[in-house]
């Protein structure tokens, strides 16, 4: 017969359900849970940088080049966030401990919206651009600032084209230590991987002259194809002219310091790639100064001279205000 079961009805007390799962004891789930346990213990005891306060982080990220800060940033969103939100103080730290002397010489354009707005008129007006044609020749190699971007007076037009042709320089580094010639470009033409190649090199210099963590890697770039080209001249049997002193331990340092010992002048544009052949440490804006024994900077930088010419000058082509 059924089991009958008590109800109210019936009076008496209904029954109270204890059922439970059973805990399974045994020495196998024992020795699962201490191995599990120490294995937690372990990977608690691991010191990772996403458990490092983001003070700590940040300043880690100095003392690194700066392309590993950029690799770092694409690891994770955190760390992109990071690194994108602290640009600032890392470009920054890590040019002045690394290429003090670089971003001397490779100095950065001004942005046409940090110049005053009683001047942009006349830098953007197309009448003036025809004027800076001499200045804004269609290289092969670079691709002219946008006037709507960076400030177009003579000392801006020529940081930017200094810091688009040393990224162009860089490219061809293969090249020119294997000895293989560079690709002729003939005149009149305009060949898609030679635009493709200019707009990246210039897209580069845009996000530079905004980030300087983005500066800091064009100084690393141009300091490895120094490098590279000082190795490279010094095998040169038919260059003659005097070479920069430069050992193995410099090299390996990472940093610009050897660049300060006395060395050749490289004030001369690499108007063409041909001149890259004879090419060795270009450093523009910089002449030795003998008397005093060491190297003078800024010697091409006058932004606010040249633009104080720019608003004088604005008669000239007839624009009115």
């Amino acid at each position: 017969m059924p089991r009958h079961i008590a109800n109210d009805s019936d009076g008496e007390e209904p029954l109270d359900d204890k059922t439970a799962a059973l805990q399974l004891r045994s020495k196998r789930t024992e020795r699962q849970k201490k191995q599990q346990a120490k294995r937690d213990r372990k990977r608690d005891a691991i010191i990772s940088l996403a458990k490092l306060p983001t003070e700590l982080i940040i300043e880690t990220l100095t003392y690194l080049p700066p392309g590993d800060v950029l690799n770092f940033s694409r690891t994770s969103r955190r760390f992109r966030s990071l690194v994108d939100a602290n640009a600032n103080v890392i470009g920054n730290a890590i040019i002045q401990q690394r290429y003090p002397l670089l971003a001397q010489c490779l100095v950065l354009p001004k942005l046409l919206a940090g110049i005053d707005a009683s001047a942009r008129p006349l830098l953007v007006d197309e009448r003036r651009q025809e004027f800076l044609g001499i200045h804004r020749k269609p290289y092969q190699h670079l691709q002219p600032p946008d006037q709507h971007f960076v400030c177009t007076c003579l000392s801006c037009i020529l940081a930017w084209n200094n810091l688009c042709v040393v990224l162009d320089f860089a490219h061809w580094q293969t090249n020119l230590d294997t000895g293989e010639p560079l690709p002729i470009i003939p005149r009149g033409t305009t060949p898609e991987w030679n635009l493709e190649l200019v707009r990246r090199n210039a897209d580069v210099v845009s996000a530079a002259s905004q980030n300087p963590l983005w500066h800091a890697r064009i100084l690393e770039i141009h300091l490895g194809s120094t490098i590279r080209a000082i190795r490279r001249q010094a095998k040169n049997k038919g260059n003659q002219r005097k070479h920069v002193e430069m050992t193995d331990e410099d090299a390996a340092r990472g940093t610009d310091a050897f660049l300060s010992k006395p060395g050749p002048l490289s004030l001369e544009f690499p108007y063409l790639r041909d001149e890259y052949h004879m090419l060795e440490a270009y450093l523009p804006n910089r002449y030795w100064k003998k008397s005093e024994e060491r190297w003078i900077y800024g010697t091409a930088v006058h932004h606010e001279r040249d633009l104080a010419y720019v608003l004088r000058g604005r008669d000239t082509i007839g624009i009115k205000w």
